[in-house]
């Protein structure tokens, strides 16, 4: 199996383990898939739909650049914005 040193090892990921791993629902993600926003699942066989555990990851990774930047909201004690 290919695998760098900062990678996962690639693998077939179905969608139990794929809605867990993101905490994203199955209609979502095929959603998202759909809109070309998170990876297309490949047809292993008739019946067989699974991920690249390696596009996932990676996707996951991207999502780190992908932050909101909160600004701080200063609350007094009664906890009334000032």
């Amino acid at each position: 199996m290919d695998q760098d040193a900062n990678s996962h090892p690639k693998r077939l990921m179905r969608w139990p383990e794929v809605e867990r791993l993101t905490g994203i629902s199955r209609a979502t993600l095929t959603n998202m898939a759909a809109r070309g926003d998170f990876p297309r699942p490949v047809q292993v066989s008739t019946h067989i739909t699974a991920f690249l555990s390696h596009e996932v990851f990676e996707w996951l990774e991207e999502l780190e650049s992908r932050r909101v930047n909160y600004s701080p909201k200063r609350f007094n004690r009664a906890g009334v914005k000032s």
